[in-house]
């Protein structure tokens, strides 16, 4: 064999090397992607608009977002902005009146702490509201609304709902229920507990609602 044939195999094992050692190179990175998003998925807690009420030592805690996606084992959801997957426990159920399909609802997750798995599901009182605002209905005629606080005086409430501005009379035993008094929640998403002679009782806000 001359000095130009052992040359060009030389070449040829060498170029074959690089080009194995390369594609192993490309198999090691692919792992470390699918770590990192497993690590996303099992950190769920950080995503709970109750941080204060679901501590780590709660075997519950509950995510709300906006229901985008529904398959037999999972459930995804966009908290702001960021779409959250959120496995089915086995025993997964859902809120006894929710009928159809509700992709595009705002929902309430309850999650296994320690499963880092959906127990059940149900909609919020923003999704169940009617064009009023009204989100559930008392068998003796009271009713409570959801909305946006637009004007609060000492004697009305005026909130803004789906079909526009609804002011209401505060009954005589009016009460607020907010974490800080001095707090303003003008602009917030309030519930009220209305009266069937149409005066509100109470006023209250909640962080899943903002």
């Amino acid at each position: 064999m001359n000095k130009k044939t052992v040359v060009l195999c030389v070449s040829i094992v060498g170029a074959l090397t690089m080009s194995s050692l390369s594609g192993c190179a490309s198999e090691e990175k692919s792992p470390t992607i699918n770590t990192d998003t497993s690590q996303k998925q099992t950190n769920l807690q950080k995503y709970t608009k109750y941080p204060e009420k679901n501590g780590n030592q709660d075997e519950e805690f509950d995510l709300v977002g906006t229901l985008d996606k529904e398959t037999q084992d999972e459930l995804t959801l966009i908290i702001d902005n960021e779409k959250v997957k959120i496995p089915k426990r086995n025993t997964f159920e859902k809120e006894d009146e929710i009928n159809g399909d509700i992709k595009g609802e705002l929902v309430k997750i309850e999650v296994n702490t320690k499963g880092q798995n959906a127990e059940s599901l149900e909609l919020t009182p923003q999704a169940k509201a009617n064009d009023e605002g009204i989100y559930e209905k008392e068998s003796d005629g009271d009713y409570n609304v959801i909305g946006k606080l637009i004007n609060e005086t000492s004697n009305e409430v005026t909130i803004e709902v789906h079909n526009g501005k609804k002011t209401y009379t505060k009954a005589n035993d009016f009460e607020k229920d907010v974490d800080n008094k001095s707090q303003d929640i003008q602009g917030k998403i309030v519930r009220l507990e209305v009266k069937k002679n149409n005066k509100v009782e109470s006023l209250e806000v909640e962080s899943e609602d903002q």
